[in-house]
């Protein structure tokens, strides 16, 4: 029947540890709805979303489910869940799969997709043998026919959504949640998921899109939810809440860089350590190499990955790399961090030394801030956001060492600048992946590096906190010492201080462009100015 509650949260609250979210929160989800959850980073809606599916505890108020019985195993079977946190999950069992797999000497052993639709990886059962069954329609609803047979690691992030939407339909849920399905993927593959998900709606498939880009929002989603500070500010039909006046109070006012940055900025960093060719006080002279790549080519067996990139960074640019999916940014980036082995098979030189001449990953870390969302992955998530923000000092995973006074400082400004100062006694892995991903630019910026990489340094970030960190970023390649190498899917993102443009596609450089700061900038030492 048409106009009929299936979940209906009566006055909820739920607990993560020892903190409790969404109090009293009330929302229903009838059978002709499809809804878009809509709020700032931590306002509770990845919360809100495990909520419904059971992997919370609520301690105050009740969900019901009204289409079958409340057993977390008819909960589980009735509602399809993807995140990108399922993703990096996926990737982090595969990563130790392969270490196992390398100590025994199984190294042509492979997790394939259709291992992962069927629940076959990591030792897991498959739900039900019937799933096989149904392979074939999903696989092409979803058209991945073709890479059933793949590779985990050799699909693309927009691949990956799509398998986990298989897996998730598989089970003919009643309701499917995505969790910012589009993070990590390019202008077509946000378009081709758009479509597709418009084509699950009108398959009569009720979908729950959470989402921080209001471009993303299908066109027949028909409601809108939109939460703050972990409580609903406003919900109704797509029309009625998605105003200009109802969005200008979801979110702050325009960002601002406070003046403070001025100060902050201009703090002598104790722990940076460079060369003499590059150090502060002649970091205003332009022109001294700090990357340099030579036909340089990655491959995996009969993969090419990168093939005979020639690339040059020169102090005082300020890099966009723009390319679809699996075009090699990504490797790029981690060939010149020392995270890839084959960086010392290809003629590439950093900060004027060739690689594998006896520097070591920590000579080449302490000159480089680097922000990803698979470093975010790899965090502990018991320290503190504050510790995470001092371990960039040392550039370790975790803080090892004590601070001093003058580093502590340099912390607190940071987080200060950022405006994450109410997060900086909690635990990082109670963060959301946005109020994460500000941390980690903390962490980053610390140390006043030479070079700032970022790889979709906005994925997981609303709109105030996209223009926040547009903002700085700016401010730090216009005004101070530090370069950017700054990787997006998102053109529109481009920030006024880049200086050149690096296209890629299937592994190779497709066109070089000067950007919006190619004029003749001159870079200032803030320390001579303030």
């Amino acid at each position: 029947m048409k106009n009929e509650p299936i979940i209906t949260l009566d006055a909820i609250t739920v607990r993560l540890r020892d903190k409790v979210y969404l109090r009293n929160t009330s929302w229903q989800i009838k059978s002709d709805e499809n809804w878009a959850v809509i709020g700032p980073n931590g306002a509770g809606k990845t919360t809100l979303a495990k909520s419904l599916i059971g992997s919370v505890p609520v301690v105050g108020g009740r969900i019901t489910h009204h289409y079958g019985t409340e057993d977390s195993e008819s909960v589980y079977h009735s509602i399809g869940y993807v995140s990108p946190e399922q993703q990096r999950g996926i990737m982090d069992k595969e990563n130790l799969q392969l270490d196992s797999r390398d100590f025994s000497g199984n190294l042509d052993e492979v997790t394939t997709v259709e291992d992962i639709i069927l629940g076959r990886a990591y030792r897991q059962e498959p739900d039900t043998a019937d799933y096989s069954h149904h392979l074939g329609n999903v696989a092409s609803k979803l058209r991945i026919e073709s890479i059933l047979d793949r590779n985990i690691l050799s699909i693309s992030s927009g691949e990956m959504t799509k398998t986990l939407i298989a897996r998730a339909l598989l089970k003919k849920p009643r309701l499917l949640i995505l969790d910012e399905p589009y993070d990590g993927l390019d202008h077509r593959s946000r378009q081709s998921l758009k479509k597709m998900l418009e084509g699950l709606i009108e398959d009569h498939i009720q979908i729950v899109l959470i989402t921080h880009r209001f471009e993303e929002i299908m066109s027949n989603i028909s409601h809108v939810l939109l939460l703050k500070n972990g409580s609903v500010y406003e919900q109704g039909k797509r029309d009625d809440v998605l105003t200009e006046e109802m969005l200008h109070g979801l979110y702050r006012q325009k960002y601002s860089l406070p003046e403070e940055a001025h100060d902050l900025l201009a703090f002598p960093s104790t722990w940076k350590q460079i060369d003499t060719d590059h150090s502060a006080k002649n970091k205003n002279k332009t022109g001294n190499i700090l990357i340099s790549m030579k036909d340089t080519t990655v491959k995996y067996h009969d993969l090419t990955v990168l093939d005979k990139v020639n690339w040059t960074v020169r102090q005082g640019d300020n890099w966009m790399i723009l390319g679809p999916n699996g075009a090699g940014k990504t490797t790029l980036l981690k060939l010149v961090l020392g995270e890839n082995q084959q960086a010392y098979a290809n003629e590439i030189y950093l900060f004027g030394k060739k690689k594998g001449s006896g520097e070591s990953v920590w000579d080449i870390k302490k000159n480089i801030g680097f922000i990803s969302s698979e470093l975010q992955v790899r965090y502990p998530r018991h320290l503190s956001a504050f510790d995470v923000v001092c371990s960039g000092f040392f550039d370790s995973i975790g803080l090892y060492r004590l601070c001093s006074a003058e580093q502590k400082k340099i912390a607190r400004a940071w987080i200060d600048t950022l405006g994450i100062d109410s997060l900086a006694d909690q635990n990082f892995g109670q963060l959301s992946h946005g109020q994460c991903q500000l941390v980690l630019i903390a962490r980053a910026m610390v140390k006043s590096p030479v070079l700032l990489m970022l790889d979709e340094p906005c994925d997981g970030l609303d709109i105030a906190n996209r223009d926040r960190l547009l903002t700085l970023l700016g401010f730090i390649g216009d005004r101070t010492d530090t370069n950017l190498i700054y990787v997006t899917h998102h053109e529109a993102e481009m920030i006024a201080c880049i200086t050149h443009v690096l296209s890629l596609d299937r592994g190779s450089v497709v066109n070089i462009t000067t950007g919006p700061g190619s004029g003749d900038i001159q870079k200032i030492n803030l320390q001579e100015i303030l």
